[in-house]
């Protein structure tokens, strides 16, 4: 599987390709695009069989996010608006991760080697600024707070410093809970839900990874000026942003903890600053 490759100018990408990702997605710097190289991806646990990849360029742009694959034409094969994204997922699946970018009917999609996350970390971050706009909002408390368990992990204590640093004023309310596998069976997978003044993030180890082997935890990223519902469904917890609907499977403790947070929060609403 392929990891991301930083461009350092427009002789490293494709020719063509970032004049085509600017025209549909506005202004867009070279540090904005990352290539992922040719690659095969196992698509089953047992990595006996394979599934071959195209070169691909991602590009992060003003007015949106682009994805232009070789050999599918000249235009790129999806584009996310930024004003209409709901949602963004950064998940761990088999022996990768898959980056989602998605509004209502249209989700962009990309499956990256996990070595390569630091080179996403800042065109994601200024992509969570950018829909975020000028939104801000309320949240009901400062720091983190444990659900069904008395200490949370060393390992989480660092991931949640990080995010509290992200979310920056007024500060961030966070919720942890260890969630089973499977209904009643296997270990339990450390879950950090966050409400921060624009966004509400969901950070959750995968099956079979843990936090200590050093595997960033998967994420689900919100912005909360386009949540439109957020409810209890047994162990889940249930969101719509924008149209688009995800299902996180919490445990029935944390599912309801974090409705109660995220109404106790409310809508984020939008600040329009004045010209002067």
């Amino acid at each position: 599987m392929a990891g991301f490759l930083a461009p350092t100018s427009d002789a490293d990408l494709p020719a063509g390709v970032l004049r085509t990702l600017r025209f549909v997605c506005g202004s867009l710097p070279v540090d904005r695009c990352l290539v992922l190289p040719a690659s095969t991806r196992p698509i089953d646990r047992s990595c006996r069989r394979y599934v071959t990849g195209d070169r691909q360029v991602l590009g992060f742009g003003e007015r949106a996010t682009g994805l232009w694959v070789d050999g599918r034409g000249r235009d790129p094969v999806a584009v996310v608006q930024v004003d209409r994204i709901g949602a963004i997922e950064d998940l761990a699946v088999l022996s990768y991760r898959r980056l989602s970018v998605r509004a209502a009917d249209v989700r962009l999609s990309v499956r990256y080697a996990a070595h390569s996350r630091p080179l996403l970390a800042a065109p994601l971050a200024w992509l969570r600024r950018r829909i975020e706009g000028e939104a801000r909002g309320e949240v009901p408390w400062l720091g983190l707070r444990t659900v069904g368990t008395g200490a949370v992990p060393e390992e989480w204590r660092a991931v949640a410093d990080d995010v509290a640093r992200v979310g920056g004023e007024p500060g961030v309310a966070m919720l942890f809970g260890l969630v089973p596998e499977r209904l009643g069976e296997g270990r339990a997978r450390g879950v950090l839900v966050a409400v921060t003044s624009a966004e509400l993030v969901v950070l959750a180890e995968s099956d079979g990874t843990t936090i200590r082997t050093g595997a960033w935890p998967q994420a689900l990223v919100v912005p909360r000026r386009t949540l439109q519902q957020a409810r209890e469904g047994g162990d889940r917890l249930l969101l719509r942003s924008a149209g688009v609907d995800r299902v996180l499977r919490l445990g029935p403790q944390l599912a309801a903890a974090a409705v109660e947070l995220i109404d106790c929060a409310g809508p984020a609403r939008r600040v329009i600053r004045s010209a002067g």
